[in-house]
């Protein structure tokens, strides 16, 4: 399993809303098992530039692949790119190693 983790942070705070909604789109894509847009709930005290966050899980890299190809993913950047400041990302292979962790 791929996860993908990117996170935004706005340009202007008026345009939170706006790039949540850019962001949205993407759960309209097939490709992803799991795909969630989500405000940053800020709770931590340190470092909250954050805005808004995409998680993503994905059965393999060839789903990833066409996740990242889809239409809508352009549209998606389309919309967001303009207003967004800083775009941090991270993908990531969950191992049968870091299951068992989890599990146990």
């Amino acid at each position: 399993m791929i996860r993908h983790i990117v996170m935004f942070s706005c340009k202007n705070s008026a345009d939170r809303d706006t790039i949540y909604r850019g962001l949205s789109v993407l759960t309209q894509i097939e490709h992803a098992a799991v795909l969630e847009v989500s405000y940053n709930e800020k709770i931590d005290q340190l470092a909250n530039d954050i805005d808004v966050i995409v998680y993503g899980e994905f059965a393999n890299i060839d789903d990833f692949r066409a996740y990242k190809a889809h239409p809508l993913y352009e549209e998606s950047i389309r919309q967001v790119r303009h207003l967004r400041d800083v775009r941090v990302a991270a993908d990531y292979t969950v191992s049968n190693a870091t299951r068992e962790l989890v599990k146990g």
